[in-house]
């Protein structure tokens, strides 16, 4: 068989048949430049997929700032009530006779105004400082809404991606020096040491930490063989295990799962939580916890499979403007403080 050629990039989008794609997949094992190329194809698709995302841009603090530094200086209030009582000349008292009152004939009085509530000048805000706030929040709400929208995370189907992601998992944690989370991009999380993380309970805690979906704990029997966040295109999280009974390869991505992508496959429910079955040998299922996609490769009984669904949260994703909103500011909070 000849290179893939254009072939490369129906192949990337999932575009051929299923007899076309195991031919070309054969091939791609045996041909490195083609490998190559379907590498480059993916990453390129999930770099457009991740383009989503809204940069914040630097100087939106000092425009809000300075919004809010708008001139305070009030307009002068208008006479009242009491002012035209003042102003208007008392007419003397008239008795009963007809006579003018003595100076200091008069009892006393009560101040102006005293009954009205004009006793002092009032200090209202004035309209263009609320405006100017009023924008403001808006301004912030509309970008914090922006930020918040998550890209459509489409799963690979084949049997073949399911394969190589078992394959590349290490068999212990001596395969690849402990427990190591790295990152491939510039803007990487980097925990710090290996011994940070070098426990179970330690590298659930860094993923919590970091903005990941943690389970509540591992099956019994597994350990942690290696975790890695790639930054190149799509940002996602990958957690291998290794147990008596297998292997199982976790990941994740932030997004909305395609379920266009996805129909017609069996769905199963794990305690509640909706369960998309692309694969029995090896077992290879995808589910949408909150705003996370979480895919699981597995060669272990699928009694292991079910607990380690049933460890994580069972949420559904919320499209609803307070949620975008929150995620957004999750976006901007972790640019902040990465």
């Amino acid at each position: 068989m000849t290179h893939l050629g254009t072939r490369v990039s129906a192949l990337a989008d999932g575009q051929l048949s299923a007899a076309e794609t195991d031919q070309a997949m054969s091939h791609v094992a045996g041909c490195p430049e083609c490998a190559a190329e379907l590498a480059a194809a993916r990453a390129a698709h999930r770099a457009l997929a991740a383009a989503m995302d809204v940069p914040v841009a630097p100087g939106l603090t000092a425009r809000l700032v300075a919004l809010g530094a708008a001139d305070r200086t009030d307009s002068a209030p208008g006479p009242t009530r009491a002012d035209h009582r003042r102003a208007a000349p008392r007419s003397a008292a008239r008795l009963t006779d007809d006579s003018i009152p003595l100076p200091g004939s008069h009892g006393p009085g009560m101040p102006p105004g005293c009954l009205d509530g004009t006793l002092g000048r009032r200090r209202g805000v004035p309209g263009r400082v609320l405006g100017a706030a009023a924008l403001g929040v808006g301004v912030v709400a509309a970008g914090l809404f922006s930020l918040g929208e998550q890209p459509t995370v489409t799963p690979e189907t084949h049997r073949a991606a399911a394969l190589t992601l078992l394959a590349q998992a290490p068999s212990g944690p001596g395969s690849t020096g402990g427990v190591v989370p790295v990152s491939s991009g510039a803007g990487g999380q980097q925990p710090g040491s290996l011994d940070a993380v070098d426990s179970v309970d330690g590298v659930l805690a860094w993923m919590r930490e970091h903005g990941w979906t943690c389970p509540v704990g591992l099956p019994e029997g597994y350990q942690v063989t290696d975790l890695r966040v790639e930054e190149d295109g799509a940002r996602e999280l990958e957690l291998d295990l290794r147990g008596s009974r297998g292997t199982v390869v976790l990941t994740q991505q932030h997004g909305l799962l395609d379920a266009a992508a996805l129909a017609g496959t069996r769905v199963v429910e794990v305690e509640g939580r909706e369960v998309h079955v692309l694969s029995t040998s090896p077992w290879h299922g995808v589910w949408q916890s909150g705003d996370t996609v979480i895919s699981v490769v597995a060669e272990v009984p699928e009694a292991d499979v079910n607990l380690l669904i049933a460890a994580h949260p069972d949420r559904t994703y919320d499209s609803g403007v307070p949620a975008r909103i929150s995620r957004g500011w999750r976006t901007v909070a972790g640019a902040w403080n990465p």
